[in-house]
């Protein structure tokens, strides 16, 4: 049954960790994933519909001009005279020019913006499909690595677990030997049916992040120095988090409009002052009996006095709104600085614990290699040579997860400051293919 399951788990080991020659990296994989993430699609849509918010707001400022045709069917009946009836086709046009109407001006200066929040949404939208495809990267990593290990494990506990068969069969080794061996091995086997799961469950979650069926992906190097952060001053990060985060670029934007908001429901009381014009040959529909053209200008100024309390219940919504919108700024920036502070500290745990992880490792092997000296020699246990095993491979698993969440926080405390761009995965990406 052992055999079996394991045979079938070095198949399985062959084909999910081919050769690197043929291993996607992540480059790749972040273009696969920012072509076909759905939010970073829709803020590309918003982005296009903002770039229009100021064409619009500034065409209430133009002039507005409109032209028309009818054809007026007239009957003058006057006392005394005979009954007149008579058809009568005319044109006109009229042309409207704003002097002032500050709600229209309001509008042209909120305009600035919308767009610019459509930027920014566009940005971070590509920011987060990036870090999505960074963590879906490298959790398919961890998986396939933790495959890996575990099928070594496996191989070193089916070695030693035949020295013990050999040494029982010699009376060297007890029957509590046999258990403990026994017991190792089951634990490794379910390990090794979570190990397979796993990676089964991040391979569905990279295929629907990408599109395109999993496949082997490109590995750090053993020995990869973590880089230092610029600048290495946690303060630093934190002062560029809260006031450059996306989100909050966002609501700094949600709290400039809901002013400008303020200031339209507050032109409400205002005058506006237009300057208009017709031209309509023929008369039409102007009752002469013949043609006649009529020509008009005029400054007109239009003065409000009452709205039934319309305009100062605008006002204090739209006051209470900016209220809204500046308790959401500041909430935005304390918590982008919380984010920059754990990420921070969780990339410089994360260095230090690899540091120490690798040299663990290494005294691992090397208390393996004297244990199992020791055991050829009787001077240890078969106990002995497997907690030495399990305590190497232990030690292995964690460095492994700990390289790769290292690497993701550096990637999330780029986020956090908004600095996060395709630049910083091709670096990443240079490590894992060279």
């Amino acid at each position: 049954m052992f055999e079996f399951r394991f045979a079938r788990v070095a198949i399985s080991l062959l084909c999910a960790i081919a050769s690197p020659a043929f291993a996607t990296d992540l480059l790749t994989v972040t273009q696969q994933t920012l072509g076909r993430d759905s939010s970073f699609a829709q803020a590309r849509a918003g982005y296009a519909a903002a770039q229009q918010a100021v064409p619009q707001a500034r065409a209430g400022l133009l002039p507005q001009i409109s032209a028309g045709w009818g054809r007026t069917y007239n009957s003058i009946a006057t006392d005394g005279f005979p009954k007149t009836t008579y058809w009568q086709s005319g044109w006109t046009i009229n042309i409207a020019q704003p002097l002032f109407d500050w709600t229209k001006w309001s509008n042209y200066r909120q305009a600035d913006f919308v767009e610019a929040r459509g930027t920014v949404e566009m940005n971070a939208a590509q920011q987060a499909a990036i870090l999505r495809a960074v963590r879906v990267y490298f959790e398919a990593l961890v998986a396939e690595d933790e495959l890996r290990r575990v099928s070594e494990y496996a191989s070193a506990v089916d070695q030693q677990l035949q020295l013990i068969n050999r040494g029982k069969a010699g009376g060297e080794a007890t029957l509590i030997d046999l258990r403990d061996a026994q017991t190792a091995r089951e634990k490794v086997a379910l390990e090794q049916m979570d190990a397979e799961n796993a990676l089964r469950a991040k391979r569905r979650a990279f295929e629907q992040a990408t599109g395109v069926p999993f496949e082997t992906l490109a590995r750090l190097p053993d020995s990869l120095p973590m880089p230092r952060l610029q600048p290495e001053d946690i303060d630093a990060w934190a002062g560029q988090a809260r006031d450059h985060a996306f989100e909050v670029q966002l609501k700094q934007l949600d709290w400039q409009i809901a002013k400008m908001e303020v200031s339209k429901a507050t032109s409400a009381h205002l005058p506006s002052v237009y300057l208009t014009g017709s031209y309509t040959p023929a008369g039409a529909a102007s009752g002469y009996s013949r043609p006649t053209t009529t020509t008009t200008g005029m400054l007109a100024i239009s003065i409000p006095v009452f709205s039934g309390g319309e305009t100062q219940a605008k006002v204090k919504a739209s006051s209470a709104l900016e209220d809204k919108a500046q308790e959401g700024l500041a909430g935005a920036s304390r918590d982008a600085e919380t984010a920059a502070r754990d990420d921070y500290s969780r990339y410089q745990y994360g260095r230090t614990r690899i540091d120490l992880l690798t040299h663990l490792v290494a005294s691992s092997q090397e208390v393996l290699a004297a244990t199992r000296i020791g055991f050829r020699v009787g001077s240890r246990t078969a106990s002995d040579v497997l907690r030495a095993i399990d305590a190497l491979y232990s030690s292995q698993r964690d460095l492994l997860a700990a390289r790769y969440d290292a690497i993701v926080a550096l990637m999330q405390l780029k986020g956090d400051t908004a600095a996060l761009s395709i630049t910083d995965v091709v670096q990443i990406n240079d490590m894992l293919v060279h």
